[in-house]
C-alpha cells in the first residue's frame, strides 16, 4: 500500500528504524510499573486508523503506526498531542485477517522526540491478545506478567517425570486452589479419564510417549480444553513437532514459578471457546509439515538399512522416533504400526515375525510426502 500514510509520515522501513529505537531506550528505563499485569506484545501495523472522540464529541480520523498490544490497551505512534480520556476506537487486524472493533480511551500521551508522541489505549474490555499476536509456540508469551496462585482454580492433570519440571511444579502448586494430580506416563493419563481435566501440562517426555505425540493423541481422541508443554529443546527437529503438536504454550527449562503461574493463568483464568483455541491451532507453516515428511521419509530408509544389518535394537530405537512423527500428519496407521511393532521387536529380536509390519512401516515413510 505505497500511497498510505500515518500522520507521522513514515516510510515503513523510518517506522521500524523508529520501533527499535524506542526498544532500545525502553531497555534502558528503570521506571517500569511494578504493578503492570499485562505483557506487552509487538503488534506492527504502520496504518492503523482510529477514530478519536473529544470532549465535545467531535469525531477525528487519524491514521498512526502502532508499537504493542496486550489484553488490556495498546500502544500507537501519532504526530501529537492527544489529550488523557479521549475516546479511542479502532478496527485491529487479527492473525487470520479478519478486524475486531475495540473501544477505549487514552490513558497516557508521552513525547518522544521531535513531534513523535507514543500514546498509551486502555481498552474498555480485554481482548483475547493471541487472536491478534500469534508468535511461534517455540517463543511463547503469556499475555500476563502476574497471576496470584490463589486465583488459580480448575481440575489439572501434570504428565511426566522429567526432573527439570515435575519436582519443581509440586512446589510451586502448593500455593494455588487448583485441583491437581500427577502420573508418570501418557497411558496413565487417559486411564484416568482425560476428560475430565481443565488442563493437561505435559513434559516433553510423557514416559511412554513424546510430548508432542501424546498431545496429538489428545486431540484425535476429542481433547479440546488446553495443553502446555515443558521441557529442553535440544534440536530444530522438536522445534518442528511442537509446532505440528496441537499444544497451547510451550515452557522451556529451567522453568520459574512466575512462569508456570502465568502459563497455568493464561488459559485457567481468561474465557477460551474451543473455536478460539482450535482457529490458533490452525496457524502451521507449511515448512514445518515439509520438514516432518523429509524427517520420516529419512527414518524409512534407514530403517531398511538396519533390517538388512539385521540389528533389532536400532529398529525399535527407529520405530519410536518414527511413531513419534507420524501422528503430526496425520498418519494413524503408521502410528499404529510403529506402536505395536517396536515393543515387541525389542522384547523378542525376532525380525522375521514381523517383516510384514516392517515393509509397510517403510513404505509410508517413503510416501510420507503424500499424507495430509
Amino acid at each position: 500500500m505505497p500511497n498510505r500514510r500515518n500522520t507521522l509520515g513514515m516510510s515503513e522501513p523510518v517506522y521500524r528504524q523508529l520501533l527499535s529505537k524506542l526498544d532500545e531506550l525502553a531497555l534502558k528505563a528503570t521506571d517500569t510499573p511494578a504493578d503492570r499485569i499485562y505483557t506487552r506484545l509487538e503488534y506492527l501495523d504502520p496504518y492503523l486508523e482510529l477514530t478519536l472522540e473529544t470532549a465535545d464529541r467531535s469525531r477525528r480520523e487519524i491514521t498512526v503506526a502502532t508499537r504493542n498490544i496486550s489484553r488490556g490497551g495498546m500502544s500507537v505512534l501519532h504526530a501529537s498531542f492527544v489529550y488523557t480520556n479521549t475516546r479511542i476506537t479502532a478496527q485491529l487486524r487479527k492473525v487470520d485477517g479478519k478486524t475486531s472493533r475495540v473501544s477505549g480511551k487514552v490513558c497516557r500521551c508521552t513525547h518522544r522526540g521531535g513531534v513523535v508522541h507514543e500514546i498509551g489505549i486502555e481498552f474498555d474490555q480485554e481482548i483475547l491478545v493471541q487472536e491478534f499476536v500469534h508468535p511461534d509456540i517455540n517463543n511463547s508469551i503469556a499475555s500476563l506478567e502476574v497471576v496470584d496462585p490463589k486465583k488459580l482454580t480448575g481440575k489439572v492433570i501434570f504428565v511426566g517425570t522429567d526432573e527439570a519440571v515435575i519436582p519443581f511444579l509440586r512446589e510451586y502448586l502448593i500455593n494455588t486452589n487448583m485441583n491437581f494430580g500427577f502420573v508418570k506416563t501418557a497411558k496413565e493419563a487417559f486411564e484416568k479419564g482425560i476428560d475430565q481435566y481443565a488442563l493437561v501440562f505435559s513434559c516433553l517426555d510423557a514416559g511412554d510417549m513424546s510430548g508432542p505425540e501424546f498431545t496429538k493423541c489428545l486431540r484425535e481422541q476429542g481433547y479440546h480444553n488446553p495443553v502446555i508443554l515443558s521441557g529442553q529443546v535440544e534440536n530444530e527437529l522438536t522445534k518442528q513437532q511442537l509446532r505440528l503438536s496441537n499444544a497451547d504454550m510451550f515452557l522451556p527449562t529451567p522453568i520459574t514459578e512466575k512462569a508456570v503461574m502465568c502459563a497455568l493463568g493464561e488459559f485457567l483464568l481468561t474465557e477460551w471457546s474451543h473455536d478460539a483455541l482450535k482457529a490458533l491451532r490452525a496457524e502451521i507453516d507449511t515448512n514445518t509439515i515439509e520438514s516432518i515428511r523429509t524427517e520420516l521419509t529419512k527414518l524409512g530408509i534407514l530403517l531398511e538399512q538396519q533390517i538388512h544389518a539385521d540389528d533389532p535394537i536400532k529398529i525399535y530405537g527407529t520405530c519410536t522416533k518414527i511413531r513419534s512423527l507420524a501422528p503430526l500428519l496425520g498418519m494413524k496407521n503408521l502410528h499404529g504400526l510403529t506402536l505395536q511393532v517396536g515393543e515387541q521387536i525389542a522384547a523378542s529380536g525376532d525380525l522375521h515375525r514381523f517383516s510384514k509390519e516392517l515393509k509397510s512401516i517403510m513404505a509410508l515413510c517413503k510416501c510420507a510426502h503424500q499424507a495430509a
